[in-house]
């Protein structure tokens, strides 16, 4: 059923082809498809392939039918492969057919025309007198004049001549005493191609009365194969006979016969007979019917017959059009989301109370290049109707692709309408309420000096009537954070209700306000920073890294004169820290001038500080040359190495540096031959060097020569 689903889907699509945008391409394009069928369903119905065509046709149908309502897998993947064949063979199969159907329109087209005047005027006349005289000694004879229908494959069943066309010729060929009276003389232009060729018989009876001669049913079957035009003198009566188009017209003078014979060389031309025009080329039922009377019943079954073939064409070129768009650029169907939903004009007047979404979700139809390069802003998406009401209204959505993508279809739109809430507008004028959430935060000694300033110091607020009589006040919240300054940002102003729940849908003028807080510390008040006081050194090799306080800051209270000699800041009593070799933590008093008490950040008497002083090492480096130790030699082993001694560079801090440097046997360099072979060997020796220490050896590797000596105690090493 999903084949079946989607053959519903790429028809909608091709109903939206013809109508939308793109729709006189595709009109023409259906049209063009449906006329090639329909002529050539007319060139092979009235032929011997009408049957199998039909035959071939219903097949199709019943099978295309079983494919799309059955989903069976192998079994469609059979038909198509079979139906593709079946395409490739089908101009092998009616080759003939369609080869006589292009040559009769080639015929048909002045410019096209290959039988100039000149050759006509040339071989009509020795055919006329040749023909007469045949059949006034009642000599039978078959001619075959080619047309635009090569006649080489019969020409090759005869004898060769490629001779000029004469009378004596041809009557020498048809005489009975000659090889070659017996079979078809095939005349190209103005040369005799063959004779003695042998054609094919046609299938259909002769006419009434008439016997079934071989050389009337080869004129009928080489002309209803190609377009030729045969010429046959009957050997019993001497009757002038004519083939072509697969009938066969008796009874000839040679008045008539060179009528036919210039309408053969010159289709366009006039004759006692009519023009042989367009119509009746394109359709030889036409013309064969117009040579006799035809009544009323015949003639609107004529008509039927053409319009159910002109419907049978229509289907299959909406046929060809579904197979052409499923293998070559097949349809798919995806869904788009987040498609930008545009914004309603609405009146000045009105405002939207209800939500109104930002986009739109789709699902779209597109050939599937087309559909890979789709993007969300490929479409615009908006309400069908521009003019609203004050109320509750519904809109549908409308959502149409972009210019240069007429070939998708959109095929869903959700939400497919949207509801709008219109109110009128109403305005009202309210006083912004500063708010300080956090009084507290401001630091001992600081305060709010005065009241809080909003510039403009009132807003408009507009909205629905309904939501704008819910308004209480306006705020506008302001956080001070611990400043030490006077606060001044701008603020957006909150529209609140009575319950002080916030109110949406309501615009505020002017959008954002200046809020202006005064902040001041107090005239005897000073914020201090805190000096340590450091006497001393720290040992030989150490210093002084880095220095905290906490409290960092003390605020000082006192007289203003005196406050303001300090500048800003208070020592510590002093700190000796002579020979320290690791981190000083101590508390220290304060030590501000006399009149002046040092207050922490909630006011309460700060006497001391704690002071953090961090004591590192310093860090230097070394270069030590240091003899290689080998170790794991046992008796009856020799060991050499080169070099003997390595340079050892060393960094880290000074203090073991130093120890280092007094005592250099506090590190090695060891190379272990325990477990090496007699051989020359490239080791990396191992380091032993303190823990605070860096260590590097250059050369990083150590030839080793071992030679263990063979003892009569310690067997030989096997031979593998």
């Amino acid at each position: 059923m999903q084949d079946f689903q989607r053959v519903l889907d790429n028809l909608a699509y091709l109903g939206y082809q013809l109508s939308g945008p793109q729709r006189l391409i595709a009109i023409l394009d259906l049209l063009l498809v449906t006329l090639m069928f329909f002529l050539i369903l007319m060139v092979l119905r009235r032929s011997q392939a009408a049957m199998l065509l039909r035959g071939i046709l219903m097949l199709a149908l019943l099978l295309v039918a079983v494919m799309v309502l059955l989903r069976l897998p192998t079994f469609n993947w059979l038909l198509r492969s079979v139906l593709l064949i079946g395409l490739i063979a089908t101009p092998i199969i009616f080759q003939p057919e369609l080869r006589r159907g292009l040559e009769r329109l080639g015929r048909t087209i002045g410019f096209l025309n290959v039988r100039p005047v000149e050759l006509a005027n040339k071989v009509v006349p020795v055919l006329v007198r040749t023909v007469t005289d045949l059949a006034g000694r009642q000599t039978g004879a078959l001619i075959v004049l080619e047309g635009l229908s090569n006649l080489d494959e019969y020409a090759a069943t005869g004898v060769p001549l490629d001779a000029e066309i004469s009378s004596d010729l041809l009557e020498t060929i048809f005489s009975e005493k000659t090889p070659l009276h017996d079979g078809a003389a095939i005349v190209r232009e103005d040369k005799v191609l063959a004779a003695a060729c042998v054609l094919p018989l046609g299938e259909q009876p002769l006419p009434a009365g008439m016997s079934q001669g071989t050389r009337h049913r080869a004129a009928l079957g080489i002309s209803d194969k190609t377009d030729a035009l045969a010429i046959v003198v009957s050997e019993e009566t001497g009757i002038i006979s004519v083939a072509a188009d697969g009938r066969l017209t008796r009874g000839l003078d040679a008045t008539t016969l060179r009528d036919q014979l210039y309408r053969f060389y010159d289709p366009l031309q006039d004759s006692v007979n009519g023009r042989r025009g367009l119509r009746e080329r394109l359709f030889p039922a036409i013309r064969r019917g117009s040579r006799r009377p035809v009544d009323r019943g015949t003639r609107v079954r004529r008509y039927i017959g053409y319009a159910i073939t002109l419907l049978v064409a229509a289907l299959l070129a909406v046929l060809a059009w579904l197979l052409a768009a499923d293998q070559v650029n097949p349809l798919r169907t995806a869904a788009i989301q987040g498609i930008p939903l545009s914004q309603p004009r609405i009146d000045p007047g009105l405002v939207l109370v209800s939500p109104y979404p930002a986009s739109v979700d789709i699902e779209v139809q597109a050939p599937e290049d087309v559909l890979a390069s789709l993007q969300p802003n490929s479409f615009t998406a908006q309400l069908n109707r521009t003019e609203f009401q004050a109320g509750v209204q519904r809109r549908e959505v409308t959502v149409r692709p972009g210019a240069g993508l007429e070939e998708v279809r959109v095929v869903d739109v959700a939400p497919p309408a949207i509801d709008l809430n219109l109110q009128p507008v109403a305005t009202r004028t309210f006083t912004v309420n500063v708010v300080i959430p956090d009084r507290d935060s401001l630091p001992f000694s600081y305060e709010i000096s005065g009241t809080a300033k909003v510039d403009p110091p009132q807003v408009t607020v507009a909205g629905p009537v309904e939501v704008v009589e819910q308004a209480s006040r306006v705020e506008a919240t302001v956080a001070l954070r611990g400043s030490r300054s006077t606060v001044q940002e701008e603020r957006i102003p909150v529209i609140k209700d009575a319950q002080g729940q916030p109110l949406v849908g309501l615009t505020v003028e002017p959008e954002t306000v200046q809020v202006t807080v005064p902040i001041y510390q107090a005239f005897n008040t000073r914020e201090a920073a805190v000096y340590p006081v450091i006497t001393g050194s720290v040992a030989n090799g150490y210093w002084i890294s880095n220095i905290s306080v906490v409290p960092s800051t003390v605020i000082l209270l006192g007289d203003p004169a005196e406050l303001d000699k300090m500048g800003g800041l208070v020592d510590t009593a002093s700190i000796d820290v002579s020979g320290a070799a690791a981190d000083i933590v101590r508390r220290v008093p304060l030590a501000p001038p006399p009149g002046v008490t040092a207050l922490n950040a909630r006011g309460v008497t700060e006497g001391s500080v704690e002071v953090r002083i961090a004591v590192v090492a310093q860090t230097g480096n070394a270069r030590l040359a240091v003899p290689v130790d080998v170790t794991g030699g046992e008796e009856g082993v020799t060991v050499s190495q080169s070099p003997a001694s390595v340079d050892l560079y060393l960094s880290g801090p000074l203090p073991v540096l130093n120890q280092v440097l007094a005592d250099p046997q506090l590190v090695r360099v060891v190379v272990d031959v325990s477990e090496l072979t007699s051989g020359t060997y490239g080791v990396t020796p191992r380091l032993i060097v303190p823990d605070e220490l860096d260590a590097t050896v250059f050369p990083e590797t150590i030839e080793v020569r071992v030679e263990r000596r063979v003892t009569s105690e310690t067997p030989p090493p096997a031979t593998p």
